[in-house]
């Protein structure tokens, strides 16, 4: 996904509509943020050329993901993960409703090589971020060439 002519800025225009187009009370999510990298995380990630952020979540130096055009990539209690979307099988979100109230929640992403990695993310309306991130992937990115 490397490549030179990979689409980060298609696929980061698309999935941003899509995801907005499902989000509810974005100014009041806690640790969750759309089209930029959460503040703390500035310090600390550095995007490749080309790359944009798409959803970012810290909730706290040892709970943090950010999923961009061509990688999800994080901690969770002082390990770090990465991975490409596309190589994600299942993506199984737990309970993200919380009864609408901003909580945190831990992910499990299932690997075309048998491995499973977890993601922590914020619950309740900031959980639509990377829930639709996800369906962007399933739904919005085999036919990337017919949206653009």
């Amino acid at each position: 996904m490397d490549t030179p002519d990979w689409p980060d800025e298609t696929i980061h225009t698309i999935a941003l509509r899509y995801i907005r187009k499902h989000c509810l009370k974005e100014s009041e999510w806690r640790f969750t943020v759309l089209d930029a990298l959460a503040q703390r995380l500035e310090r600390i990630v550095q995007l490749e050329v080309g790359e944009r952020a798409v959803v970012a979540c810290f909730i706290d130096a040892q709970r943090w993901y950010v999923m961009i055009s061509r990688r999800v990539f994080g901690v969770l209690q002082g390990s770090r993960f990465t991975c490409a979307p596309l190589d994600v099988t299942r993506w199984q979100w737990g309970d993200f409703k919380h009864m609408g109230r901003s909580e945190v929640e831990t992910a499990t992403l299932a690997l075309k090589d048998g491995t499973h990695i977890r993601v922590p993310y914020e619950t309740g309306h900031a959980a639509m971020g990377p829930i639709y991130y996800e369906r962007f992937w399933g739904i919005k990115y085999p036919v990337l060439d017919k949206l653009e």
